[in-house]
């Protein structure tokens, strides 16, 4: 610290008690000088916590740049479009294995639900239902161990739903009121579509002696399961959402096609969405390249960590991408290249002809679950901000020189405190000293003057 006026012992007094000497300017002056080497300790110290704040914000922007390399899967880069001639019948979607090609799918049925009313009540919440004791079992699809049980005995439409809808143990059907000019109707709903997902009911009373069904439910939808031909091949699925037929693409029927007639699929590759991924991927080298320029000329301009980071970096986009493409190894083979500011650009020309000679190839290059170039630099990131990596390796070091300094300025600090003491206490008894001398001078000069 900074020793002032204010650092005054407060035993002693500023002013000379003797002689009007300015005790406290003088030690204040000396001890300006004093303090010089501790000031010096302080601007190192302060020197240092900036550095060990820039590496923080190091640690910072590769993280950011790990994530956002993370977030670009192998999928991304292998994008494929599915597209359907007639929407009406199904929508496709597709993955990144996919495979370029067309398919000509027809409809049969779409996949129900199973559904059943009961008989019409006056009301759902006032007449019950059965005697007390009778129970209802609901079983979902064909095992017993999808089976639940609810009480109805006694209760109303509405209380038996809300039995359904809030059993703990339910195993997948949904209860509700149907409010119609016949009156009030429990439905119940398979919560699945598919014959395997059909539900079976049975009925007992308070023994445990079948019953019939109080409710009279019948049922008003069958469960149904999906069924497609596709190239005059028959697939049947229990879902309208089909995803394990065409390799990487998924189906959601919406209608039936008219018997013989089918609609075409068309699986292809959707290079606008791999050229995004890839100007994702360079818009974050690009983002961490600023960060790093900011802190070079900044916060670390005299640390050597940002350029080992810069020259890391370099190394991998400077090593191939070995087995992973019998076309291309480098990122600047496919239009992905280092310019003269350090930043990365696209060469969209040889990008979009790479895309079209080996788009798996490219996508490889790129998110390989080892070889990848975004893989790969994601990795380094994680190894860089770890936590025996480099920049904490780095931070570690600072951080125990700054408490090395601190002993240091508190020890200096301990002994300023001692001599500005010495000090006070040495000019207040000289000024005291003076004070006496003056006095003696004054009484003599008057003693020889009435001598005269």
């Amino acid at each position: 610290m900074t020793i002032s006026s204010s650092n005054l012992s407060p035993t002693l007094s500023a002013p000379g008690i003797g002689t009007g000497l300015d005790v406290s300017s003088i030690v204040s002056q000396l001890m300006a000088v004093a303090s010089q080497p501790m000031q010096a300790l302080q601007a190192q110290q302060s020197g240092i916590q900036a550095e060990v704040s820039g590496l923080g914000q190091l640690s910072s922007s590769l993280s950011t740049f790990q994530t956002a390399l993370q977030g670009l899967t192998l999928d991304q880069f292998q994008a494929h479009t599915a597209t359907s001639a007639d929407t009406t019948k199904f929508t496709a979607s597709a993955d990144g294995t996919a495979v370029v090609g067309s398919y000509q799918i027809g409809v049969t049925s779409l996949a129900q639900a199973q559904q059943m009313a009961s008989a019409a009540f006056a009301d759902s919440t006032t007449t019950t239902v059965g005697n007390p004791g009778d129970t209802m079992t609901i079983q979902v699809g064909s095992s017993s161990s999808n089976a639940f049980t609810v009480a109805i005995g006694g209760q109303t439409l509405t209380g038996i739903a809300d039995a359904i809808n809030n059993a703990t143990n339910n195993t997948g059907a949904t209860a509700s009121i149907l409010h119609t000019d016949a009156g009030y109707q429990l439905v119940l709903s398979s919560n699945q579509t598919g014959t395997a997902n059909a539900l079976t009911l049975s009925f007992a009373n308070s023994s445990g002696t079948a019953i019939t069904d109080p409710l009279s439910l019948a049922t008003t939808q069958a469960a149904a399961d999906a069924v497609i031909q596709v190239n005059g091949q028959q697939a049947t699925r229990s879902s309208n959402t089909i995803s394990d037929v065409i390799q990487g693409v998924t189906l959601n029927l919406v209608g039936t096609s008219a018997t013989g007639v089918t609609t075409a699929l068309t699986v292809g590759q959707d290079p606008t969405t791999v050229t995004k991924s890839i100007q994702s991927f360079v818009d974050a080298y690009n983002a961490l390249q600023t960060s790093l320029g900011s802190l070079q000329t900044g916060s670390l301009s005299g640390d050597g960590t940002v350029s080992m980071v810069k020259s890391q970096l370099l190394g991998v986009i400077n090593t191939p991408a070995t087995g992973v493409s019998n076309t291309y190894s480098y990122l600047a083979e496919i239009g992905v290249s280092i310019q003269k500011d350090g930043t990365m650009g696209i060469d969209t020309t040889q990008l979009n002809t790479a895309l079209s000679t080996d788009p798996q190839g490219v996508a490889r290059v790129f998110a390989d679950s080892t070889q990848g170039f975004a893989t790969r630099l994601a990795a380094l990131a994680g190894q860089l901000t770890g936590p025996n990596g480099m920049v904490a390796s780095q931070t570690q070091g600072l951080n125990s020189s700054i408490s090395m300094l601190q002993d240091q300025i508190d020890n200096q600090q301990q002994m300023l405190n001692a001599q500005q003491t010495a000090l006070m206490a040495q000019y207040s008894s000289l000024d005291a000293l003076l004070g006496t001398m003056q006095t003696t001078s004054s009484f003599l000069s008057q003693q020889l003057s009435t001598l005269r």
